[in-house]
């Protein structure tokens, strides 16, 4: 399972500015499969350690959701590295 990308993302506006809330279009790979399907998460920051990520798949996909569901919180994180999130 890859994440090619995450598509209009957008960002919610919140009232504690450590919690931001997004939502978009995650694009998925999975060999000759594809599939688009929309999420919302929240991003955490926690004094200590990494983010916490809350991931919802808005879509019903065929694929197990286990997999999905760690394989968009690691591109998730990767982007919160790099400052590529809205």
């Amino acid at each position: 399972m890859k994440v090619v990308e995450l598509r209009e993302l957008s960002r919610k506006e919140s009232a504690v500015h450590y919690i931001k809330e997004f939502t978009g279009v995650a694009v998925l790979d999975s060999g000759p499969l594809k599939a688009e399907a929309d999420i919302a998460f929240t991003l955490e920051h926690k004094p200590l350690g990494p983010p916490e990520i809350t991931l919802h798949v808005l879509d019903p996909l065929d694929w197990p959701l286990l997999p999905i569901v760690r394989a968009i919180r690691e591109h998730i994180l990767d982007l919160e590295k790099t400052g590529r999130l809205p």
